[in-house]
């Protein structure tokens, strides 16, 4: 099975909606709530681009032979 299929599967199979809207909205107003308070913080995108692992491992390819 190629992996787009599988994928498409998968979200097909997901519930499109909360099951319970208004917890989903209590939980987010106290997110919000929390983090105007300054007690919760989300992390920003940390992970390096997918053109920095290519480059990284092109050029230890290009070392090895």
């Amino acid at each position: 099975m190629r992996t787009t299929e599988e994928l498409e599967e998968t979200l097909a199979s997901f519930p499109q909606r909360s099951p319970n809207p208004e917890e989903l909205a209590r939980l987010w107003h106290f997110l919000n709530t929390m983090k105007a308070a300054g007690v919760a913080t989300t992390r920003g995108y940390d992970l390096p681009l997918p053109d920095t692992l290519g480059r990284a491992r092109l050029e230890t390819r290009r070392r090895s032979t």
